[in-house]
């Protein structure tokens, strides 16, 4: 197992970001390495994507970053390959610092299916960690779950979508969306994560109260939400350039972000919302960080599992012009001040300036 220690390298001049080849589908961590390779590069370090594609890794120079998430890398989260690769890369290529960004390490163990997977899950994650100097996590909420002895950094994502904050007033008009419609957000991909029941709570509660309600369901993938009042408009445009995204979602006044594990700093679609402006209304469960969770005023905080608490922060800021001006201005703040990703790529820059320590 390597670790790290305080004493410092010479800074990073050349990076390869190693993840595997998702061949033209719409891909979160292949957005991210995009997104975090501009942002290194603005600072003067030569970035370059490593398509992993089970015939070993071509490292380049410098320090290679591999970004982890089981099931990117073999179905059902099986890739006994990828460790190997690792292990040999360290053998072949001594001169190259390994780090592994972390964006979800194994699947939580609830069902004997579970128990299968997330059982070879853990070997093959300590295996890649085995091979590597810097260890960094999305969420420090990973942390708890790792050996103490790789010393784990928390780096967050950030937004995967460019800022589109001045196309608002024009989008809205484009989606007959005048001052009188009140326009909730969210990403409706269908995915076990979301907690579609709290979202139609919201938007069923405010719809009470207001004549002219509107619901973009954002992203691919999306389903029919049951039990919503017909009084809600839906609007569910599917697959959208990354710029067309961004343009729905800064004609929000209001996001619902409403997961079953909770907010915390490993989602980038809450790094949209928050880099949009948005006030939030989001759910606190097993992975929200405590320091997210005290950004309570860009954040309205309901816990997961009470969809009647989430849809009563929704119309609290439904009702309240004024609150969800403060809110999304200090969503913005919030977003400038933690999540950007000139701020991500120095956090990963100090991360691979660490020591690693041989055990």
């Amino acid at each position: 197992m390597t670790s790290v220690r305080d004493a410092q390298q010479p800074p990073a001049s050349s990076i390869s970001l190693l993840y595997r080849d998702q061949e033209g589908r719409i891909d979160g961590i292949g957005d991210y390495c995009e997104r975090l390779g501009s942002a290194l590069r603005a600072t003067g370090v030569d970035v370059r994507t490593v398509p992993w594609r089970f015939r070993g890794i071509d490292a380049g120079e410098g320090h290679l970053i591999l970004q982890y998430n089981p099931f990117a890398f073999g179905r059902w989260g099986f890739a006994p390959r990828l460790p190997l690769d690792m292990m040999l890369l360290r053998r072949r290529r001594p001169d190259i610092r390994l780090a592994v960004m972390v964006h979800e390490p194994f699947v939580a163990i609830d069902s004997v299916k579970s128990l299968v997977m997330g059982t070879w899950q853990r070997f093959q994650l300590r295996a890649v960690l085995a091979a590597v100097d810097v260890v960094m996590v999305s969420t420090s909420s990973w942390i708890p779950l790792l050996p103490a002895r790789c010393e784990p950094i928390a780096a967050p994502a950030g937004s995967n979508l460019p800022d589109r904050r001045a196309r608002r007033n024009d989008r809205r008009r484009a989606l007959g969306a005048d001052d009188e419609v009140l326009v909730l957000a969210t990403f409706g991909t269908d995915h076990p994560s979301r907690l579609f029941d709290h979202v139609v709570a919201a938007a069923n509660a405010i719809a009470a109260r207001h004549k002219r309600v509107m619901l973009l369901c954002l992203g691919i993938g999306t389903r029919a939400l049951e039990g919503l009042d017909p009084a809600v408009t839906v609007y569910r445009p599917g697959r959208q350039s990354v710029d067309e995204l961004a343009a729905g979602l800064s004609a929000a006044d209001i996001y619902l972000a409403a997961f079953v594990d909770g907010l915390s700093t490993r989602r980038t679609t809450l790094m949209a919302a928050l880099q949009h402006a948005l006030p939030v209304v989001g759910t606190e469960g097993r992975l929200t960080e405590p320091d997210l969770r005290a950004e309570d005023a860009a954040i309205r905080w309901a816990p997961t599992g009470d969809p009647k608490r989430f849809a009563e922060a929704a119309l609290a800021l439904a009702g309240d012009a004024a609150l969800r001006r403060s809110c999304g201005a200090a969503a913005r703040e919030l977003y400038d001040r933690r999540f950007s990703w000139e701020l991500i790529a120095q956090i990963v820059l100090g991360a691979l300036s660490t020591s690693p320590t041989r055990r």
